[in-house]
């Protein structure tokens, strides 16, 4: 390093307490889908709208866009479609992506946003966290953006343990 070259910043606690949080969702996941039987993939959930299987699909599909929640934040701006659109939308996204999934398809596919998450993670600067948007009819940060991964797991792995009877 020389005099002109800034020294290396380390990583924001925040960045590495999130990519920790991250990491143990991500083997919650896989634990979870692991502890799920043929039997139970075609169960209904304590969802109404999704079984097992679409439980599984969605939490693993919905990952995929936190990139999309960074960007709002960054612009200050998101997408808000009146509730009743984006609750149809995504009710049947999730029906739709699902059919065919399998428990090797939606681990995959859990791995693929996974990646996209933390790639996310690392293109965030120490003053971005409390950058806000509106997203979907709801006030959001960059970090609450992270944050909500491991609390979208956890509502769907809870909804799934009602419907087969393990709450």
């Amino acid at each position: 390093m020389t005099d002109t070259e800034p020294a290396a910043s380390p990583a924001s606690p925040t960045k590495e307490a999130i990519r920790s949080e991250l990491e143990a969702t991500r083997s919650q996941y896989h634990e979870f889908l692991d502890s799920l039987s043929d039997e139970d993939w075609k169960k209904k959930s304590g969802n109404p709208s999704w079984n097992v299987r679409q439980l599984m699909w969605h939490t693993a599909w919905a990952n995929g866009y936190t990139l999309n929640g960074v960007d709002s934040c960054r612009k200050g701006k998101g997408s808000n479609p009146p509730n009743w659109i984006s609750d149809f939308a995504n009710t049947w996204i999730t029906r739709i992506g699902a059919r065919g999934a399998t428990k090797q398809s939606v681990a995959e596919k859990f791995d693929e946003s996974h990646a996209k998450a933390l790639a996310a993670l690392e293109s965030v600067q120490d003053d971005e966290w409390q950058k806000a948007a509106r997203v979907f009819n709801q006030d959001i940060t960059i970090e609450s953006t992270f944050k909500s991964i491991p609390e979208h797991f956890k509502e769907h792995e809870a909804d799934i343990k009602k419907g087969l009877g393990r709450a």
